[in-house]
């Protein structure tokens, strides 16, 4: 079978990462006899200034991204211009994040760049069977990818999308996710559906907008307790994951179809 690895978003800390990315997905998948095409997406702004990260007036390595022996990459200068139209949206209703619409900015340029990686995934001639995991390059994955145990609801076709049970903030967690084609179709290029959302759920917020979504096209939503932490450009792990470094996983999953029951899956 072929697993696509895609990856989106700014390439901030991929130097302290990239091992526990290659350790915890692309060496599992590939000693469980995958095929494992690695491609990606990435904004590159000037400056990273982001003070409810930390992070101020850093330059992005754009040489970074070669750590991840990527075989299709696409690096694009990061530019408002490019949102404008969907943070006018979002301007219209309140700022979830109350800081001056900034982190909703950002969440636009991610939701961007996953839009982009998609039509680098579809240059890579995805077939039916395929399976994709959809990966944030400045995540340090703290567990390792059990193929047998972890993919076992979508190849067994009880589940369409598998994102992560912790820190789902009243919706579904966006940091990474693993996916049936049909399904990565939908999750990368939920983006098209920026407005509608806003207008339905009165504002944007990343995890209920990915709940929205899921729900729309009736996706079965898996979760995993694998872990990962954001790590900043300065390596520091961001604070509210840091009990997460700690917190052992737990070795089972559910599926949640469309109409919200809640099953469990054996992990095993």
């Amino acid at each position: 079978m072929r697993c696509l690895i895609g990856f989106f978003g700014i390439t901030r800390s991929l130097r302290h990462t990239a091992d526990s990315i290659r350790a915890g997905f692309v060496d599992p998948l590939r000693r469980a006899t995958f095929t494992t095409p690695l491609v990606g997406h990435f904004n590159l702004p000037e400056r990273l200034n982001n003070p409810r990260s930390g992070e101020c007036d850093v330059a992005p390595d754009r040489a970074e991204s070669a750590l991840l022996g990527l075989d299709l990459c696409w690096v694009e200068p990061q530019s408002d211009s490019t949102i404008d139209a969907e943070l006018a949206v979002a301007k219209r209703f309140p700022d979830a994040f109350a800081d001056q619409y900034r982190s909703t900015a950002n969440l636009c340029h991610q939701l961007r760049s996953l839009q982009r990686l998609w039509s680098l995934l579809d240059l890579a001639g995805l077939g039916e069977d395929d399976l994709v995991l959809l990966l944030r390059p400045d995540l340090l994955y703290l567990d390792r990818l059990d193929p047998a145990r972890d993919l076992k609801p979508l190849l067994d076709g009880r589940a369409d999308l598998i994102v992560p049970r912790w820190q789902s903030w009243g919706g579904l967690n966006d940091r990474f996710a693993f996916c049936t084609v049909r399904a990565a179709r939908i999750y990368a290029t939920r983006f098209r559906l920026f407005a509608e959302a806003c207008q339905e759920m009165g504002g944007m917020h990343a995890e209920t907008f990915l709940a929205f979504v899921a729900t729309c096209h009736r996706l079965r939503v898996g979760l995993t307790d694998l872990r990962a932490v954001r790590v900043r450009a300065d390596a520091r792990v961001a604070a509210n994951d840091a009990a997460m470094l700690t917190r052992p996983k737990a070795e089972r999953a559910a599926v949640i179809d469309a109409a919200g029951s809640d099953r469990r899956v054996s992990a095993a």
